[in-house]
């Protein structure tokens, strides 16, 4: 009998979608450093917003579940500094961020400033009280966690020097829905939102919802996170559809939570937008919402209406095996250039000259390594962080 020689232990990287992939792609150095490095960032202003969006709205549909509280919840927030404050309910948002914000500190992040601290409440209140009773009716699962692997020869191919042949892909889906178009309410703006996204989809399937702690980014081609957010719920629909017990998924919903309540920044964004025909979901031509938008002026107030904000806070991604399998190889391109990245530096021994720098202005404002980057993005020195995207 011949005995097989034991093969060479094969490296499969393990890279998760928006910890690696989607940081890469905002900013090479500034991936690195973190995660090369598992450096953490000493002002983790996005990592305390968008985890405190999630961390509030996972919190609310798990009371959803068992009490059914009724709609609009109250927000309550205890005062920094610490003062008493009168009982609250079990669904006074306040109490549900609490419990959110001292994981958070425990993790040792908080958030920047009062006002951001307010901002986040403000716009956690907002979600669910004008996206929770369409979204919590519809939820199957919260927090699914999903894998797979992929091939990498295809993208590598001619490439020297890549480690790998394949790589392991991982996430956390923050909701998966379980629907039939002719079961949800015409009343229901997200079953509404997918039926006019996908109005051939027939039976049982899954629609994938990501929150999203940030405004709609630009829908011009040029928009690098308006492609991104269209990846990702892509892959995470490649990824969900391999695990077991899975139905199809014919869509992904993001949800944009700062259109609910847009900052001033925010505003003065969507001016720019409308003016240079860069954003997908404009006013109504006479409206009060477009009169108010052309009317408006830093400083000044504004009160846009809720349809409008709603409309910018829900964007629909139809998923199908050929978007998926487009996405699939953007992500597969990135992570080649991620392994080039590590063997180039193994290969130099430095950083600077081996990750691109390519932040841009939000970035850059939150980089702990801003001061010695290579490449630092140009910005106003009195740029305020308020709240920027989290991947």
């Amino acid at each position: 009998m011949t005995v097989e020689r034991r093969r060479e232990p094969e490296i499969i990287p393990q890279y998760s979608l928006t910890g690696d992939l989607l940081s890469f792609l905002r900013c090479g150095l500034q991936y690195r450093y973190h995660s090369g490095s598992a450096l953490p960032p000493s002002r983790p202003v996005q990592l305390w917003f968008g985890e405190f969006i999630h961390g509030v709205l996972e919190a609310a549909y798990r009371l959803w579940t068992t009490s059914h509280p009724p709609f609009p919840w109250p927000c309550n927030m205890t005062p920094i500094p610490a003062v008493p404050i009168p009982p609250r309910v079990a669904h006074d948002v306040g109490e549900l961020g609490d419990v959110v914000e001292r994981t958070l500190s425990a993790q040792g992040k908080n958030s920047r400033s009062r006002h951001a601290r307010n901002a986040a409440y403000r716009r956690a209140t907002s979600a669910i009280n004008h996206l929770g009773p369409d979204l919590f009716p519809l939820i199957h699962s919260a927090e699914e966690k999903v894998i797979g692997t992929r091939d990498l020869r295809n993208a590598a191919a001619g490439i020297a020097n890549i480690r790998a042949k394949r790589y392991e892909l991982h996430g956390v889906v923050d909701v998966v829905t379980n629907m039939t178009l002719a079961g949800v309410p015409t009343q229901n703006r997200l079953g509404e939102a997918v039926r006019n996204a996908v109005p051939n989809a027939t039976g049982n399937f899954e629609v994938i919802v990501d929150y999203k702690g940030s405004r709609r980014p630009p829908s011009n081609p040029a928009s690098a996170y308006w492609q991104q957010g269209d990846w990702q719920i892509q892959t995470y629909a490649w990824l969900r559809m391999r695990q077991p017990h899975a139905l199809p998924v014919v869509a992904g919903i993001l949800l944009y939570i700062n259109e609910l309540d847009p900052s001033d920044d925010h505003i003065a964004s969507l001016k720019r937008e409308l003016a240079n025909n860069a954003t997908d979901v404009v006013p109504i031509p006479g409206s009060q919402d477009a009169y108010q938008l052309n009317a408006w002026r830093p400083g000044r107030q504004i009160n846009l209406s809720l349809e409008y904000r709603l409309a910018r806070a829900i964007r629909v991604v139809a998923v199908t095996a050929a978007s998926q399998q487009q996405a699939g190889q953007q992500f597969d391109n990135t992570v080649v250039q991620i392994e080039q990245c590590v063997s180039a530096e193994a290969n130099a021994g430095h950083i600077q000259r081996n990750w691109v720098a390519q932040g841009d202005e939000e970035s850059c404002a939150a980089c702990d390594f801003r001061h010695f980057c290579p490449n630092p993005h140009p910005h106003d020195p009195n740029f305020q962080v308020e709240a920027p995207a989290a991947p």
